[in-house]
């Protein structure tokens, strides 16, 4: 491989391992929020339940904003298991590993993730819509062009993994050849 492409993989790689780490320590901060609004006191529940509802007339129950927050926990999951299948495929490449099993693997495990993150993204929509807040996010988009990105997204990936999976055979016949 010449330089540009070394230099473009390691700088994914990099940059895979940032998105683990951040989608980490997002996690935690979801689930420390969600531990709050379980043991914190009926007066500063109030006071937390206040900024929920600003922008919207309804005034959701805790449990409704502990599965919010575990449903959101659940997109971060995705997230970090699609950075973490990444960087263990960059890795591959960068060793010149293309077709062999493990990245059928990885590709797969990022096939399941994003196709998760896309039906929990849309009960996340439905949790918006319940709640009647809108744009409140600029990271998840709430529209249906959005959900339709992330189908497109997954057929490009099936298609790579077809071409992978075919790739792989390949490598196999010529193996066996050889």
């Amino acid at each position: 491989m010449n330089l540009f492409t070394n230099t473009v993989l390691k700088f994914l790689s990099i940059v895979s391992l940032i998105a683990q780490v951040l989608c980490a320590f997002a996690g935690l901060m979801l689930l420390f929020a969600a531990g709050a609004l379980l043991l914190v006191p009926n007066g500063v529940k109030k006071q937390l339940l206040q900024y929920v509802t600003v922008n919207s007339n309804t005034n959701p129950s805790v449990w409704f904003l502990v599965l919010s927050c575990l449903v959101a926990l659940a997109i971060i999951a995705c997230l970090f298991i699609i950075m973490y299948a990444l960087h263990k495929m960059i890795g591959n490449i960068y060793e010149q590993d293309f077709f062999v099993s493990q990245n059928l693997t990885y590709l797969k495990l990022i096939l399941i993730s994003i196709t998760s993150f896309t039906i929990l993204q849309f009960i996340s929509q439905l949790f918006f819509a319940k709640l009647h807040a809108y744009n409140v996010s600029d990271i998840f988009s709430d529209s249906s062009p959005g959900l339709i990105g992330n189908i497109l997204l997954l057929a490009i990936i099936y298609t790579l993994y077809v071409v992978f999976k075919y790739g792989i055979s390949l490598q196999d016949d010529s193996n066996n050849v050889i």
